[in-house]
């Protein structure tokens, strides 16, 4: 009779106290929340990421032609997929009209003269040309009047004198090229006046034989770049987001080969096709870093590409699951729960950056979310943990305070 007794009183005491709790509108009964999981939150790089798929392809392709009128086709030097460099014999012919031919030579020679000559020109008057220290000094253009050429100069000094290197640099190697072009066609003038008769065809250009016309359909040759750049295409949507500059990893699907940093070169305003009832595709390319390492890879490869459209660096960071709709449950110094409305800005996987509200290192509550009550004290477990050597030397009274958070 007497446990009878004592188990309706405790029924009866349990009730009561429910029955207080919840006619309590005025926050007078005291209420506490048991948190048995919280966090903190941290500081991390965080970015957007658009996740297409990609090839890597030649930078330029180079094509040579051969004029049946010159002459007879005799023999090619070369076959498909040899890598040529400048000087590299291609094929050879012999002359219908030795005069002729000289005489084309020449020509072809004294032009290509003039060409270096007014590039040497150009590099020279650009290296020469001192930019003012100061942006309210800096000219909005400098002309080549040899080449009438006009180079426009942004205000900041910084960005002028980069404008200038990447001139000089696009230059010495135009220059290069035309030297070499020169030299293909001075090496066919001498051996054409040695000879009489026969004309061997060197490469004026660097990279690998990707076809041969033995029919002598024009071109006869193409020669891909060995520069390599990645290609992909973009939905509507997606084109939408991309925008020239953005930094882009390039991983390579079936290689080991590290990750390869790039940046958007161009992305095409014009569909590679119209569609009126499917979506439209839009092509674009990544320029592949100098310093990339690209000697094992060819033309062909696939890749999986990332474009970073947004980051951000060492930002507050959550995740998704500690994050409810727009609001965190606070820990606040005081001992309190308190619901906390949160900006949110990049999501990468499961982490979310927050953009205001908290601050990185505040303690944040996770479950049990039927726990959760505005201003409501809160306690926590004893989170323990096996001793060891290192555990010892951390500060023993901040492992405390931080394993039972009370007001």
């Amino acid at each position: 009779m007497r446990k009878r007794i004592i188990q309706l009183l405790v029924i009866l005491f349990i009730g009561v106290n429910f029955l207080l709790v919840y006619m309590d509108k005025e926050g007078k009964v005291e209420r506490t929340a048991y948190i048995n999981d919280w966090t903190q939150s941290f500081a991390a790089d965080l970015a957007d990421k658009l996740y297409t798929p990609g090839v890597l392809a030649s930078v330029s392709e180079s094509q040579l032609y051969f004029d049946k009128n010159l002459g007879s086709f005799k023999d090619f030097l070369i076959g498909e997929g040899e890598v040529v460099s400048a000087g590299t014999p291609l094929y050879t012919y012999e002359v219908h009209n030795y005069y002729k031919s000289e005489a084309g030579l020449l020509n072809e020679q004294s032009k290509l003269e003039e060409e270096v000559s007014a590039i040497e020109q150009a590099m020279e008057e650009m290296e020469s040309y001192e930019i003012p220290s100061t942006a309210q000094n800096a000219p909005s253009a400098f002309t080549l009047t040899e080449e009438e050429l006009k180079v426009e100069f942004p205000e900041s000094t910084v960005d002028a004198t980069l404008i200038k290197g990447q001139f000089i640099v696009e230059k010495e190697k135009e220059l290069a090229q035309k030297n070499a072009e020169l030299t293909s066609i001075e090496n066919q003038l001498s051996e054409l006046q040695a000879t009489g008769d026969t004309i061997t065809v060197e490469s004026p250009y660097e990279g690998r034989i990707k076809s041969i016309a033995t029919t002598l359909e024009d071109p006869i040759i193409t020669i891909e770049s060995a520069d390599l750049h990645a290609v992909g295409e973009l939905t509507e949507s997606e084109r939408m987001k991309i925008e020239q500059g953005l930094a882009v990893e390039v991983m390579l699907s079936e290689s080991d080969a590290a990750v390869i940093t790039g940046t958007v070169e161009t992305v095409s305003e014009a569909p590679r096709k119209l569609e009126i009832e499917g979506e439209s595709i839009y092509p674009f390319d990544v320029t592949l870093d100098e310093d990339a390492e690209v000697e094992d890879l060819l033309p062909g490869f696939h890749a999986d590409l990332a474009i970073t459209m947004e980051e951000a660096l060492g930002v507050t960071t959550l995740f998704q699951d500690e994050i409810f709709t727009d609001s965190v449950w606070k820990m606040s110094e005081e001992g309190s729960l308190v619901k906390q409305t949160v900006g949110t800005g990049i999501h990468m996987d499961d982490m979310v950056e927050i953009t205001s509200g908290i601050s990185t290192g505040e303690w944040i509550a996770k479950e049990p979310a039927r726990q959760f009550r505005e201003n409501a004290t809160f306690i926590t477990p004893l989170k323990t943990a096996p001793l060891t050597r290192e555990s010892l030397k951390t500060d023993w009274a901040e492992s405390l305070v931080t394993g039972i958070l009370s007001r």
